[in-house]
């Protein structure tokens, strides 16, 4: 399935940032990585992304940061904020301006739909 949305896909754990990856890069979508919000940003400044898909805890910069950061600077650019933490409100993360905020699951495969349905959708909790 060739869907052609360049995410941009920020995480600090290498094997949920492998996972994620590779699911998504096989439904079709255009991935690139980066292990925290500073590297981010960068890659943002090189070029576009359809969205960026961000964990909140990540060392040098969180992905809130990272969320105002992108509706400042990239306002075209949609942010799905993704998290292990239940003690974090999706509340206050869309008022910020995230399109969806995910909580991760053990279950992978159900985690991965989310994702995608938040790519596909407009914004939501999932």
């Amino acid at each position: 399935m060739e869907r052609g949305k360049r995410i941009l896909l920020v995480e600090d754990m290498d094997i949920i940032r492998d996972v994620l990856s590779g699911f998504l890069e096989s439904e079709g979508y255009q991935i690139e990585e980066a292990r925290d919000g500073m590297e981010a940003i960068e890659k943002l400044n090189e070029k576009p992304f359809d969205v960026v898909i961000t964990d909140i805890k990540m060392p040098r910069m969180d992905g809130i940061s990272l969320l105002k950061e992108v509706r400042q600077f990239h306002p075209g650019t949609d942010v799905i904020v993704i998290t292990a933490y239940n003690n974090r409100s999706p509340q206050t993360t869309l008022r910020l301006g995230a399109k969806a905020f995910v909580h991760k699951s053990c279950e992978v495969e159900a985690f991965i739909n989310k994702i995608i349905d938040a790519i596909e959708k407009e914004g939501e909790e999932i």
